[in-house]
């Protein structure tokens, strides 16, 4: 995957599939699962960063998401 398909995805969901939670998933090499609310993507990294409950980065990961809200919200405000 890279940022121009990840940006054509999300340009083409269907309104249905805007809205809910999503759930992060990584597989390992020993077939353990590990699902976490706490996702972030970051585009000028180009990483999707994925945070376990129990990790001491799952609170930072969702403070930092927030601030990649933040930003968009405002950066959308001053070009309206």
């Amino acid at each position: 995957m890279n940022k121009q398909e990840l940006v054509e995805v999300f340009k083409a969901l269907h309104p249905e599939d805007t809205s809910g939670e999503i759930i992060g998933e990584v597989y390992l090499d020993d077939g353990t699962k590990i699902q976490t609310d706490s996702i972030r993507i970051d585009m000028d990294g180009g990483r999707i960063i994925l945070a376990s409950k129990k990790s001491n980065m799952h609170a930072i990961n969702n403070k930092n998401w927030i601030q990649e809200l933040i930003f968009c919200k405002n950066k959308k405000l001053k070009s309206a």
